[in-house]
């Protein structure tokens, strides 16, 4: 280190000025006075900390502008690493947010200029949080996009960790929190492939918490407020790590913002008993205890313990430039004062049919106008019943009007009668569709055909393809009004060659994308035109009847094809049409999957505990079912939603215990659906 190095660091602390004019000496000394480049970078570093302490943002920049010939002298990862540091060096000036801005876009020239893209999309996404602290969030939305296109190109999973989070930062100060939600899903699913240093582990933490609080969820969110607060507690330390003192004060600054969240999520919660006791989980927050911040939302929690909105009023008011600086507490806390004032009303006004506002107003001591506009806003939310009479300024509260419930009830007795159809046309299915196995060419087998809820069932069509094998009917019946299209299943070796063949056919031409099983697909296809000529025929002569598609294992899938078919050749069918299934395989990809579900006809396939053939082809060759799965467990029989593939229902069956015996056990009472 150079004497005039030593002289300049001894005058910092006495002469500020002398110590500017030693370190440019130093920084912009020629070649031969042989000052090195490590003595020239320590003077660099000193001189913009000097600025910094003398709060004198245009020499910062001048003195950034200047060394950009110094900076081209040395590395390209070291020149990038001193040029952050030196326009961080603007966030202890107060007021320079703008010439930051300014400064950080002369110097995204100079790196674009240079070729320098490392550097430049760290300027970028820095530049980025200048434009959401002053506003402007078309323009760090334009760059954030920008910087996604490419980050995702060169897989930086620690920048893409910050876009993100600057993302879903900029979209909640637009109040849009679903955008905001998935920037910081997307966030947290990079970091979580990386190691996260903790003080942007914190700052995840401190967003997530914020996100559950504006969704009223205020348990999760203190829990996120609190790993905040102790994942910075050594970075607020300047002693313990090698970080400046404004670096130090910043992290200290968000661990204040952490904790004082902390304590809005106990007021939020009704728990203002419980404020005391976070003074005792560590030197952390007892530091925080005289903080001003801190002391304001104590004051509140005092006027919320006591219900007393004269002593909140006047907290808000005497602690207002502390309490009103920070978005989610302000918002937070006028959300806790309506429902206060709200509260405080409703028990004053209670006694009375009829009473004056200035009473009311004497009563709660507050403003006549204030109490008038809450009331009238009451009274459009529904909270109270009655009207303000303005010309005698009273308020006139009515009996709490019944409520009646004929509405609801019809509505819960016609989802009622739907589903009780529905379990009479699954009892038809899986008695039609065992009958496929028995019948013959009269409608005779036994059981299935004996039963009431089939007898009088007249055959109109039956097929037994050879190869590729498809055997199945097609009938109706009178009594219950209904179509039926049976698939029989598996029954012979034939079948079996078809059922392992597991490559794709595109199909149908219509949906783009979509795939189905070849074998399955060439079954169909081999008695399609006798079969859509049939079911035709018989939905014209029959234009009130449902149409069912039912099968089991191979004639599942045969029959969910032939559905599919029937309603691309005829939508106009889909309100009278249903599907059940019995131990079908796999049929296609997600996409035939997404578009059977998009139909919008009841769909359910059954399967048996531990069948292995639901299960097959493999979700790893691509297939996927449609939903919603029924599943029979023991004595239960589970409805598994809408979701595709549910991990809840015989998706938990472990591969080991699949088996084959299942396949063969849906008996006529597995296969009743009961709600």
């Amino acid at each position: 280190m150079t004497s005039q190095l030593v002289q300049a660091h001894e005058a910092a602390k006495q002469s500020p000025q002398q110590a500017v004019e030693l370190y440019n000496s130093v920084l912009f000394a020629d070649k031969a006075d042989g000052v090195s480049m490590s003595d020239r970078e320590t003077a660099l570093l000193a001189l913009a900390a000097l600025y910094e302490q003398m709060q004198d943002a245009s020499a910062l920049t001048t003195l950034i502008n200047s060394s950009q010939q110094f900076l081209v002298t040395i590395s390209k990862a070291k020149s990038s690493k001193l040029i952050r540091t030196l326009v961080d060096r603007f966030n202890g000036i107060s007021g320079a947010l703008q010439v930051q801005i300014s400064t950080c876009q002369g110097m995204l020239d100079w790196a674009k200029t240079e070729n320098r893209e490392y550097l430049r999309q760290a300027l970028e996404t820095r530049l980025v949080s200048l434009y959401l602290d002053s506003h402007l969030y078309t323009d760090a939305l334009a760059l954030i996009s920008q910087l996604l296109s490419e980050l995702k190109k060169l897989d930086d999973r620690m920048q893409l960790v910050e876009v993100h989070l600057l993302e879903s930062r900029v979209y909640m100060a637009l109040k849009n929190l679903p955008k905001s939600r998935a920037a910081l899903t997307l966030a947290r699913t990079a970091a979580n492939s990386i190691y996260t240093p903790p003080p942007l582990q914190a700052q995840l933490d401190l967003q997530s918490g914020t996100l559950h609080s504006d969704e009223g969820d205020f348990k999760t969110a203190y829990s996120y407020f609190f790993e905040t607060m102790e994942g910075l507690n050594v970075y607020a330390n300047s002693k313990s790590v090698s970080e400046s003192a404004s670096a130090a004060a910043n992290y200290e600054q968000q661990q204040l913002q952490a904790f004082a969240y902390m304590i809005l999520c106990k007021i939020m919660t009704q728990q203002p008993d419980d404020i005391t006791s976070l003074f005792a989980t560590g030197k952390t927050a007892a530091k925080f205890r005289d903080r001003q911040t801190v002391v304001a939302l104590q004051t509140v929690a005092k006027a919320q313990k006591q219900r007393s909105l004269a002593d909140f009023e006047k907290a808000l008011n005497e602690f207002r430039n502390e309490l009103q600086a920070d978005e989610l507490i302000r918002t937070h806390l006028s959300a806790l004062y309506d429902t206060l004032m709200e509260q405080n009303l409703l028990r004053l006004i209670e006694p009375y049919s009829r009473v004056e506002i200035t009473h009311i107003a004497k009563l709660i001591g507050l403003p006549i106008g204030v109490v008038e506009n809450k009331l009238s806003q009451m009274i459009l939310d529904k909270v109270l019943c009655g009207i303000l009479d303005q010309g005698n300024g009273c308020l006139v509260v009515f009996p709490e009007p019944r409520h009646d419930s004929t509405y609801e009830t019809t509505l819960d007795t016609i989802k009622s009668l739907s589903n009780v159809v529905e379990s009479l046309y699954a009892k038809a299915a899986t008695l039609y569709s065992r009958a496929s196995y028995i019948l013959k060419d009269r409608w005779d087998c036994v059981p299935s055909c004996q039963i009431p809820e089939t007898a009088g069932t007249m055959v109109d069509y039956k097929w037994h393809h050879i190869s590729p094998a498809s055997v199945g009917y097609i009938a109706h019946n009178d009594y219950t009004r209904i179509i039926v299209v049976a698939f029989r299943g598996s029954a012979d070796a034939n079948d079996w060659v078809q059922d392992s063949e597991f490559s794709f056919d595109p199909w149908p031409a219509h949906v783009p994308g979509s795939m189905v099983h070849h074998g399955f697909l060439s079954a169909y296809r081999a008695v399609a035109p006798n079969v859509t000529s049939a079911i035709s025929r018989l939905v014209a002569q029959h234009p009130t009847y449902k149409l069912v598609f039912t099968g089991h294992s191979l004639g599942g899938a045969e029959s969910a094809l032939c559905a599919v078919d029937i309603l691309s050749r005829y939508p106009q069918l889909k309100q009278r049409t249903f599907i059940y299934t019995y131990g079908m395989p796999r049929v296609g990809n997600d996409v035939w999957a997404n578009m059977v579900e998009k139909m919008g006809v009841p769909a359910y396939r059954v399967v048996y505990e531990s069948d292995l053939v639901p299960h097959i082809p493999f979700q790893w060759l691509g297939y996927m079912h449609f939903s919603q799965e029924v599943w029979i467990h023991g004595n239960r029989t589970v409805f598994c939603g809408k979701g595709q593939e549910s991990q809840q229902c015989s998706g938990s069956v472990a591969i080991g215990d699949y088996n084959i015996p299942d396949h063969s056990q849906y008996s006529l009472a597995n296969w009743m659906f009961t709600r």
